[in-house]
């Protein structure tokens, strides 16, 4: 630790200036980096330490002051200053660093992955818009119909002619013709919550190879942590470098692997929807395999 104020030969920053230096790009690369930075500053274990005894006021000046510091004017300090500004410098620069490689992360996430699956997914939408209205109208007046058929046998105390019926339906759809419309409508309005969004994360499930290259990153990271209620979580997150580098053409991945809690309604469509895949076992809930 005493050697991060000291200039390396041969280069033009020291460590502690590197360290100092937040992600400046939204890039996959820089992803990389911030969380390569996590790495480094927490390997020195310095948020593990007990320091309960000093004042969280006085560590508080301690770290400003060290970090509006240049790194030279750290490396002339005596001991024990140096020590106590270094201690309180990473301290603060390891939770920073995580700050910084998440909020990263979450730019990425929504500027390379949500923005571009909401667009090609209302998109698709619209591309579908015709073809719903049409089936739509078909509908609309073949239930008028059978309505007023409905209320005319109520009304006359008659047994409902199924025959007649279909009869005045034909007048303005065929049978094939309302049958198609009601396949139609269907398939692209499913009986869920929230269709519009669940479509959007079912093309986030299609752009799973644009976040695969941080999955180790993030799962791998020693420095994450969460509190009581994200610990759940986390124990997903750490098991996320294992499951994507297999090979799941060979092997899917089982609903037991997936902690079903955590799968949000919304999610649920894209992550256990796999029309592909054959049911790895017998019928039940959620039994198909789900998709890489």
């Amino acid at each position: 630790m005493a050697r991060l104020p000291v200039v390396p030969e041969g280069k033009r920053l020291s460590e502690l200036e590197r360290l100092r230096q937040p992600p400046t790009r939204s890039t996959g690369t820089a992803m990389a980096r911030a969380l390569e930075r996590v790495d480094e500053i927490s390997s020195f274990q310095l948020g593990r330490v007990n320091l309960s005894r000093i004042p969280v006021n006085r560590l508080s000046t301690l770290a400003r002051y060290g970090l509006l510091s240049k790194a030279q004017t750290i490396e002339r300090a005596k001991d024990p200053r140096q020590t106590a500004l270094l201690a309180a410098v990473l301290r603060n620069l390891e939770a920073q660093a995580i700050d910084d490689a998440l909020d990263l992360f979450a730019m990425l996430m929504a500027s390379r992955l949500i923005s571009a699956s909401r667009r090609r997914s209302e998109r698709e939408r619209l591309a579908t818009l015709p073809q719903l209205e049409r089936a739509s109208r078909t509908l609309a007046r073949a239930s008028r119909i059978l309505v007023r058929e409905l209320e005319r046998a109520e009304q006359s105390k008659k047994a409902l002619d199924v025959s007649a019926m279909w009869t005045a339906i034909g007048a303005v759809a065929s049978r094939e013709a309302v049958n198609a419309a009601v396949s139609l409508v269907e398939q692209l309005v499913p009986e869920d919550d929230g269709t519009a969004e669940a479509a959007m994360r079912a093309q986030l499930a299609l752009r799973y190879n644009t976040v695969r290259p941080f999955l180790t990153l993030l799962g791998e990271s020693s420095a994450l942590g969460a509190a009581e209620g994200g610990r759940r979580v986390l124990k997903e997150v750490r098991r996320l470098p294992s499951l994507s580098r297999r090979r799941v053409g060979q092997r899917p991945l089982l609903p037991h692997e997936v902690d079903a809690e955590l799968v949000p309604p919304f999610w649920r469509r894209a992550v256990y929807a796999n029309a592909k895949a054959a049911p790895s076992r017998p019928a039940g809930r959620h039994s198909d395999m789900i998709r890489p």
